[in-house]
């Protein structure tokens, strides 16, 4: 549940737009900040303010694959798998990060710490594979550079 503060800014920042429908995509991501994912009660939360239904947001939230329906780790390891990080290796690094993590595809580990999803493009193909580990970019990416990042994330305890 929102905060009267959380409630406020939000309101504030919608407030801003012409049509209250445009600050969606700032609401979801400081929902999701908040929750881990946009679970059910997010969303009416979100719809209140925003004035779209929870069906309008979830097709959004389909759109944009940085927005969660289902909970995820502290940090999530996603490695593009367009079609120029495909042909530089994509899937490679996929099952790479599956085996350094001992995470499968789309599941959170044990202790909530960290997930591994494909992504559909990074918009990074100039730097293929890329990936997106929590907020940092990693581009150029092969199987011993995942190892040093993911040995980088567990010191830092974050994965």
């Amino acid at each position: 549940m929102l905060t009267d503060d959380e409630r406020r800014h939000l309101e504030e920042h919608v407030a801003g737009y012409p049509h209250k429908r445009a600050g969606a995509l700032y609401v979801l991501q400081h929902l999701q900040q908040k929750y881990g994912y946009l679970h059910d009660a997010a969303l009416a939360e979100a719809s209140s303010l925003v004035g779209l239904s929870a069906t309008q947001l979830d097709e959004l939230i389909t759109f944009y694959p940085l927005l969660l329906r289902q909970p995820a780790g502290k940090t999530v390891v996603r490695i593009c798998d367009s079609i120029a990080c495909h042909l530089a290796g994509a899937d490679a690094l996929l099952d790479e990060a599956e085996r350094l993590t001992g995470v499968p595809l789309g599941v959170v580990s044990e202790d909530q710490t960290v997930s591994v999803m494909p992504h559909v493009c990074l918009g990074l193909c100039d730097h293929a594979p890329a990936a997106l580990v929590g907020d940092r970019q990693a581009l150029g990416l092969d199987k011993a550079a995942l190892a040093e990042l993911i040995a980088a994330l567990r010191a830092e305890g974050e994965g």
